[in-house]
């Protein structure tokens, strides 16, 4: 049964086409604002719903320019390291602030919720917080980690520690509108001290400060 909103009919009232139209285009409206909140029970499922109509799940094994056989690894390397470290960040290559680890985007976003989080492993140089001239107060090292989606700070975190090896995870939520969202995850080291090692006492190697590796990325994108 239909009710009237727009242009309730009476007796002896005169009904023109503009009336009438109003009244069809507020119940067309009315119609299609309807989510699956307020539709009956069972009404939509897999089976008559067209691929990703209510969410959409993105996932991303981090891969460098440098070589796909290192997933997940940063792109700062420094070779000039002794045999006995990692190939990463040391204080040489790396200048300091947020670096890239990974640019993407989020294709077919319909505009909603976004779930996303940032996971590996983190090694961070144990040896250096404190230092003769650098006594009070101490420069603890950290590996820094966030998310930017759209340009936006989802989520940040101080994630790995000063104790060597360690994993992390980020994670953080964010409404946006339909579209193709481009994302990008950073991670930042702690400056040095005033005086901390930077070279082997034998063989003048470069020391090994940070790197990060096994990074992987997952968004989950939920709508109505």
């Amino acid at each position: 049964m239909k009710k009237w909103t727009s242009h309730q009919a009476r007796d002896k009232h005169l009904l023109d086409a503009e009336q009438v139209n109003a009244e069809l285009r507020d119940h067309q409206s009315a119609m299609t604002t309807l989510d699956r909140t307020q539709l009956p029970a069972g009404a939509f499922g897999y089976s008559n719903l067209v691929p990703y109509a209510l969410h959409r799940v993105y996932t991303v094994t981090l891969t460098p320019a440098a070589s796909p056989a290192e997933a997940g690894e940063q792109r700062i390397v420094d070779t000039a390291t002794s045999a006995q470290m990692f190939q990463c960040a040391t204080y040489q290559a790396y200048g300091g602030g947020y670096q890239p680890l990974y640019t993407g985007t989020l294709t077919g976003f319909r505009g909603g919720n976004l779930y996303i989080e940032f996971q590996g492993c983190g090694y961070v140089n144990p040896l250096c917080h404190q230092t003769q001239n650098n006594a009070y107060p101490p420069n603890p090292k950290f590996l820094s980690f966030r998310i930017l989606v759209a340009g936006v700070n989802v989520a940040e975190s101080m994630g790995s520690g000063s104790g060597g090896c360690e994993g992390f995870r980020v994670m953080g939520t964010a409404q946006l509108p339909p579209g193709d969202h481009p994302v990008e995850v950073q991670w930042r080291g702690t400056s040095p001290g005033q005086d901390d090692p930077i070279i082997t006492a034998v063989g003048n190697n470069h020391i090994m400060q940070f790197h990060v590796w096994s990074a992987k990325v997952l968004a989950v994108g939920r709508w109505r």
